[in-house]
């Protein structure tokens, strides 16, 4: 299973003095983009096939808060493809230093051709690490 470790900057908290909301989605984001970087699609490869992922829904379930400071790993996986492997629901699982789940996030993301401006499949190498990702206990087909 991939995963990144982080750990929560001064910039990441709230008024609450814990990581704010859209700092678990952008840290969602970062380990996505660091699994296809590792996994022979980084960014470069992204502008050389005019593709990117577009985030048509987010699901966001709080578990655990995390602190200035507190040390965390973000997992990727995988909790759905459809058949031509354009839309992918993917997890973000965000893990507290004593293993405990501090936040789920789940992205139903499709690939988006940035010249045509429409949804496409993805080419071959990304389609490999997508399918190279570790599923989560309840993927299904989309």
């Amino acid at each position: 299973m991939f995963e990144v470790a982080f750990e929560v900057g001064w910039f990441d908290c709230d008024a609450n003095r814990h990581l704010k909301n859209t700092a678990f989605l952008e840290y969602a984001i970062e380990a996505r983009f660091r699994y296809f970087h590792e996994n022979g699609f980084p960014a470069s490869a992204f502008a050389k096939h005019q593709i990117g992922p577009v985030v048509v829904k987010d699901e966001i379930t709080y578990k655990r808060e995390l602190h200035l400071l507190d040390r965390f790993k973000v997992q990727f996986l995988s909790a759905g493809i459809n058949e031509s492997g354009t839309r992918n629901l993917v997890v973000n699982r965000i893990i507290r230093p004593d293993g405990e789940l501090a936040a789920e996030v789940r992205s139903m993301i499709v690939w988006f051709d940035l010249a045509a401006r429409k949804v496409r499949v993805p080419p071959p190498e990304l389609a490999m690490a997508i399918a190279a990702l570790a599923r989560t206990e309840d993927y299904a087909a989309l």
